[in-house]
């Protein structure tokens, strides 16, 4: 069995621990952004808590000290019924609001001005209206905002967030995965990277400063160690993916694994 990863490209199976292996790509796409910065630039990992499942909505909020008390199974205690009255209480709902750490990657100079965003798509940007409206939001802040915007989308779950212009030239190259680039000085055009689900990682361009050269991150590299360093040889290769491939697709996913030995 081999513990590196098996595919040329991306992993599909990455999405079955994909918080995992956000936190990681993330870290390490700081890492290889801050070893080539110029030296007055500095990227940060920023995050966010995000509150999913609510009929309420989404809500966010960006802590900067949480201090939690350990975690220990707790029921209330039950309802004392007062004897002296005949109303007793309903039976509520019990609804559990799932709460997800929303990571990004800020790159900013030495006033603290915010020069380069880069996102890291997860299928909850995807899938979840709520959710989705409020990144799409939080997508056109940054470009009204004179940002430079990175947006790198590595899950084949939901509903793509491209533009449509930038969606059909990712249709007719049958892109499964993409990367999408707004350049502050030019917010109207993406520079886009069309990716084959067989197809290797390109490596991108992130844009700074108008003053500054292009840093190129090797997204292929950044895949590999996360792979090998988070043990995902170790995921259930056994599943099928969602949403499913084509026959021709799950054929050459069939045959790949086989021959490393995970299925």
């Amino acid at each position: 069995m081999t513990t590196a990863n098996p595919f040329p490209g991306m992993n599909p199976f990455f999405e079955q621990q994909w918080r995992d292996a956000h936190t990681m790509l993330i870290a390490y796409l700081r890492d290889d952004l801050q070893e080539q910065l110029p030296s007055d630039l500095v990227a940060r990992a920023e995050e966010a808590a995000v509150a999913l499942g609510a009929d309420t909505g989404t809500v966010s909020g960006r802590p900067d000290v949480q201090v939690r008390e350990p975690w220990v199974f707790k029921e209330t205690a039950p309802a004392v019924e007062n004897p002296e009255r005949s109303v007793k209480a309903a039976n509520p709902v019990r609804v559990f609001v799932d709460e997800e750490i929303e990571r990004w990657i800020e790159v900013l100079d030495t006033t603290g001005r915010l020069v380069t965003v880069l996102e890291l798509l997860s299928p909850s940007n995807k899938l979840e209206s709520v959710e989705r409206d409020r990144y799409l939001r939080k997508r056109r802040a940054f470009i009204q905002g004179g940002v430079n915007l990175v947006e790198i989308d590595l899950v084949r779950q939901g509903t793509p967030l491209s533009p449509a212009a930038v969606r059909s030239v990712l249709r007719k190259a049958t892109a499964d995965y993409a990367v999408s680039v707004v350049r502050a000085t030019q917010p109207s055009a993406h520079e886009v990277y069309p990716i084959g689900f067989r197809d290797r990682l390109p490596a991108i361009r992130v844009p700074l400063r108008t003053t500054d050269a292009d840093v190129v991150v090797a997204l292929q590299s950044l895949i590999n160690r996360c792979h090998e360093r988070g043990r995902y040889h170790l995921l259930n290769y056994a599943t099928e993916l969602d949403p499913p491939l084509s026959p021709a697709d799950a054929a050459w996913v069939d045959e790949i694994l086989r021959r490393q030995g995970l299925r």
